[in-house]
């Protein structure tokens, strides 16, 4: 017991770790959290009955969360709330924070163990099924306790101690701050990527937790009770989520009930069972079929017993009266053979047939033994390993669907055996042939649909062997369906394209020459940039690579160019993003990362969660991508009363183009005039500056923009001034309305948006001559 009030044998060691506000020493890390560290401390103002310094537990909040101030406002209100005792809560004893910003909360000592210590007593066989379900169902009523909506978000072993009456959750209070905290728009609170193999995704990368996030954290703990490792191995769920990694599966676990739990496993959020609750019902229900067959055999083997003892102790048992034997009209019976009717049914008797004979003691014992035998018959399994493969075998033959829940049920028995290998391989060999036809069809939909399942089979069996044609078939299919986008945008017939003849088939190991053409037109291909998709120049890189892949899996000028394929698609997301076109770099994000989970390019991963992060926080702001504008003007700002010293003025400078522009227009109110400009932003941390334009004033072809220090800018479709003075310059005033020129903003009318600090604007520009 970690947390017990014994004197600890560590008490002497960590001599170096800090005093918190010299008082709580803290004497041995006990676990590391995605939120903070825990430490085993004692009070040195407060002893025990024994005279010792008392035990309590500290936790130091991550650096990140301690250094951000919407964070620490938010979790001052939340503390008071855990300063008395509740069930599966910690209760917190005081708080603070160190000269050197290190945030820390002290909670009271509860006896108890860490859950990440009892996960680390299991062995590969995990721990009993029934058990598992127990702790977890308690887990799940903990959650459940959470305001205000009954979610947690945060579980994981180092941070829940097992005690006597519930789980108690010791980051409850970090865990609650950070819910409250992320309920504030994404530009007034900076989300945090954090990092462990038991928290979804989402909600590492800043997301505001659901109960499917539960869902997710109980999944993962279950599978580390049942198997004894946990799911995701030594790399975080987003780690997992980037390489596109699944969890093996448990053999001791029915087909079933493996599909229940591997669905609550699944990294993306929609796929999960919607609330823990709905997880552990349904295996909690398999877990009753599973328990019902050794129950039913008891209960017959049972049966078999009482008939046994009625009909053994029943067979020679003597008369109580001589005069019983012989019964009026009835022949004659031995009194050591028959057993003897009671005095209310021998007048039911009489007139009657005799009684058939009484079988012997072989007899019966015949008989009991044919009925066990049956009965354990009934009792036992009819699915056996032999069985299932016969059944998969006629249902691959018929082309049934059973077979591979037949497949399925022999794996779980016998993972390795040969045989169910080979129905395994047959089964993807015949959906190939489907794919085949399908695809001669010119049923593109159907055929990619078809590969879709059968590669989620190869990944679910690892069938290495049918990589190789499933690759070339997906190909296949890519090329076909480019093929006949290009002959409809061309309206011409699909069979007029051609298709490069390398693209069909594997280039063999020997042959050196087809290698260096797939490099070749892959390279080409990027050079074009055609990535993942290809056009009426050429194929996708991918296409060229993925077959020379197939044969050499680990070929090092197509590693190199696929590093080089991975870069330029994160590339294009981070653009994309700059510009808030959040459909765009979603396909961009997809592609790098279907690519590197499939060869394994770990070089990209933290490029790729930091990616995912931007694009989380670009598409919560909810800003409009390029062409989905509304059509019809925004209001115009209302015009500031004119200060009465003049302000610092930004300063646009519009080049008018060789043609002679357009007369300018009169506006009744000149200085309501807005400029038009373009979506380019320049990157800064001040807040940014947006200027509208009046829809009548004439475009130019080009504007630029000039300050004392950056280099100018050169932007498309500007306009020339609305009014007509020598200079060509236009003068706008940009007001002030507070000391750091928050909320200062001009909002745009037209499509085009160029995003200028207003500091920038407001030091680098000289005012201009009104």
């Amino acid at each position: 017991m970690p947390f017990s009030n014994r004197p600890s044998v560590d008490a002497t060691i960590g001599q170096n770790l800090p005093i918190l506000q010299e008082r709580y020493a803290l004497r041995r890390c006990m676990a590391n959290t995605a939120l903070g560290k825990l430490y085993w401390a004692q009070d040195l103002k407060q002893t025990q009955g024994n005279g010792e310094q008392a035990n309590v537990l500290a936790f130091t909040l991550l650096p990140a969360l301690a250094q951000d101030p919407v964070f620490e406002q938010v979790f001052g209100h939340v503390l008071p709330t855990y300063q008395k005792s509740m069930p599966g809560m910690p209760q917190l004893l005081d708080d603070g924070k160190t000269a050197d910003g290190t945030r820390w909360m002290v909670m009271r000592n509860i006896s108890g163990m860490l859950l990440s210590e009892r996960l680390a007593e299991l062995d590969d066989r995990g721990m009993p099924l029934p058990e598992a379900l127990e702790l977890l169902d308690n887990l799940k009523h903990v959650f459940a306790s959470q305001t205000p909506d009954g979610v947690f978000g945060y579980a994981e072993p180092n941070a829940i101690l097992l005690t006597e009456k519930a789980p108690c959750l010791l980051t409850a209070p970090v865990a609650a701050a950070l819910r409250m905290a992320y309920r504030n728009p994404p530009s007034e609170y900076t989300r945090h990527t954090l990092h462990s193999g038991y928290i979804s995704p989402d909600v590492l990368l800043g997301d505001t937790p659901t109960s499917a996030d539960d869902t997710f954290s109980i999944a993962c703990l279950a599978y580390h009770l049942l198997q004894g490792l946990p799911p995701f191995g030594k790399q975080t769920t987003l780690e997992a989520a980037v390489r596109n990694f699944a969890p093996g599966s448990i053999r001791k676990l029915r087909p079933d009930t493996w599909a229940a739990l591997q669905q609550g496993l699944n990294l993306k959020r929609a796929a999960r069972q919607p609330t823990p609750t709905a997880l552990l019902r349904i295996l909690q229900r398999k877990q009753q079929k599973k328990l019902l067959l050794p129950a039913v055999a008891l209960v017959a083997a049972s049966a078999v017993a009482i008939t046994t003892y009625q009909l053994l102790s029943s067979w020679g048992e003597p008369p109580e009266n001589a005069a019983d034997t012989r019964i009026t009209g009835l022949e004659a019976i031995p009194s050591n053979n028959t057993p003897q009717p009671d005095a209310a049914d021998t007048a039911t008797l009489v007139g009657e047939r005799g009684l058939p004979p009484v079988p012997d003691q072989d007899s019966v014992q015949a008989e009991a033994d044919k009925l066990a035998a049956e009965t354990a018959n009934q009792a036992k399994p009819t699915n056996n390993l032999s069985t299932l493969q016969e059944q998969a075998a006629d249902a691959i033959r018929t082309g049934k669907p059973a077979a591979l829940d037949y497949l399925r049920q022999a794996v779980a028995l016998e993972p390795d055996n040969t045989k169910t290998q080979q129905l395994l391989t047959q089964l993807i060999t015949d959906q190939h042939a489907e794919t085949e036809a399908l695809l001669s069809a010119g049923k593109l939909e159907e055929a990619n649909k078809l590969l879709s399942t059968t590669d989620r089979l190869i990944t679910e069996f690892t069938l290495a062997d049918s990589l190789k044609r499933q690759v070339s078939l997906e190909a296949e299919v890519s090329q076909a369906q480019r093929k006949l986008a290009l002959a409809q945008e061309q309206e011409t017939p699909a069979t007029n394209a051609t298709i490069p003849p390398e693209t069909t088939a594997a280039p063999s190991d020997t042959d050196d020459t087809n290698s260096r053409q797939y490099l070749e037109r892959a390279q080409q291909a990027i050079s074009y940039g055609n990535l993942s998709r290809g056009d009426d120049r050429s194929e996708s890189a991918i296409a060229y690579l993925s077959p020379l892949l197939a044969q050499t899996p680990d070929h090092p000028d197509a590693m190199k160019l696929l590093e080089k394929i991975v870069a330029a698609q994160q590339e294009e997301a981070r653009t994309l993003l700059s510009k808030r076109d959040t459909d765009k770099a979603r396909t961009a994000l997809n592609d790098s990362q279907t690519l590197i989970g499939k060869y394994k390019l770990d070089n990209h991963v933290e490029e790729q969660i930091a990616l995912e992060k931007r694009y989380r926080e670009t598409l919560a702001m909810g800003v409009f991508t390029p062409g989905t504008e509304p059509e019809t003007p925004a209001t115009t700002a209302p015009t500031q009363p004119e200060p009465a010293k003049p302000e610092p003025t930004a300063t646009i400078t519009a080049t008018p183009p060789v043609a002679t522009p357009a007369p300018a227009q009169e506006t009744e109110n000149p200085e309501a005039a807005e400029m038009a400009t373009s979506t380019e932003a320049v990157p800064t941390a001040n807040p940014p500056m947006e200027v509208r334009v009046s829809p009548d004033i004439p475009v130019q072809d080009a504007i630029n923009v000039t300050t004392t220090e950056l280099p100018p800018v050169q932007l498309e479709n500007a306009v020339p001034e609305p009014i007509t003075p020598p200079s060509s310059n236009v003068i706008f005033e940009v007001p002030a309305t507070d000391a750091d020129n928050s909320g200062t903003t001009f909002t745009l009318d037209v499509p085009n948006l160029i995003e200028v600090p207003l500091d920038t604007i407001k030091e680098s520009l000289p005012p201009a001559d009104r």
